[in-house]
């Protein structure tokens, strides 16, 4: 390792830290956006209102298409670029996405002041906390809003893409269950595995870029920091692949019922030498 290099660990240790269990930063946190804004409910929920407006428009996707893409992969595998590698028509789809909501939540707690005491906080390259690595303390709020704008695009049944990790147990069910439920007639699993050493780089190169690039002033946010134990949970010993790889199979267990007429499961593997490569296809159609 060279300088920089130790530099960029010993800052992500320090955040690592501040994101574990009983750290400020740590999702569940007392000072997490769902908690702080707990006693303003009617400003909040205005304001939430707003965000989901905000977010639905960004695209305008055909309705009644009843076509859905469900993504699987630990956070750094590069599951957005090969998403866009794979789906030729993407652009027909609405991408829900959580983490554009965070940016809009963190957008928000800045103009707030709410966390001026830990962005206030100095780490070891001499440069202090940049907004986006605050992201924890608003994925509560950030999930409950893309669940609700996912279901309000389910009632109209546009083409969705149900950006994530599927790593949650049950969490396949539920998405299943919910499209079943809202008369979809397509849906696409596409997994990514990698190995926990390149999930773990990946997602530390991508937010050290961003944080250089605020550092310079060249980003007003900086880059999201991923706690490690975000990825490692999704890796259990003993088993080949991921919980999410794993769990996206499942579902294609799920569709031997019939209540989706096409579903097509991919697992690939990536390596940052030769691309990726098909692990695991499953398809079924519907008889009727």
């Amino acid at each position: 390792m060279n300088d920089s290099d130790l530099l960029r660990e010993e800052v992500a240790q320090q955040l690592a830290a501040l994101c574990a269990q009983g750290g400020l930063l740590h999702t569940d946190a007392p000072g997490n956006t769902a908690e702080r804004y707990r006693f303003d409910s009617r400003n909040r929920g205005r304001f939430l209102r707003s965000v989901r407006k905000r977010y639905l428009g960004l695209q305008d996707p055909p309705r009644e298409g009843r076509s859905a893409i469900v993504t699987a992969g630990v956070p750094g595998a590069g599951k957005s670029t090969v998403l866009a590698e794979r789906i030729p028509d993407l652009g027909h789809y609405r991408v829900l996405d959580a983490d554009i909501v965070k940016v809009y939540l963190v957008e928000q707690a800045l103009a707030d002041g709410i966390y001026d005491d830990l962005l206030g906080r100095s780490l070891a390259d001499g440069h202090k906390v940049a907004p986006m690595e605050l992201a924890a303390l608003v994925h509560r709020e950030s999930t409950a809003v893309i669940e609700g704008i996912r279901r309000h695009c389910l009632r109209r049944r546009e083409n969705i893409v149900i950006e994530g990790t599927l790593s949650y147990p049950g969490y396949e069910q539920t998405v299943f269950d919910q499209l079943a439920d809202s008369d979809y007639t397509q849906l696409q699993v596409l997994g990514l595995e990698v190995t926990a050493e390149t999930a773990h780089r990946q997602a530390t190169s991508r937010w050290w870029s961003g944080r250089e690039q605020w550092k310079r002033g060249d980003h007003d946010l900086g880059g999201r920091f991923t706690p490690p134990a975000a990825i490692d949970t999704a890796y259990d010993p003993g088993e080949q692949l991921t919980r999410c790889s794993r769990h996206a199979l499942r579902i294609y267990e799920l569709a031997q019922h019939g209540a989706i007429d096409t579903v097509d499961v991919l697992i690939l593997r990536t390596d940052p030498s030769t691309g990726p490569a098909v692990l695991h296809e499953r398809k079924y159609k519907s008889q009727g």
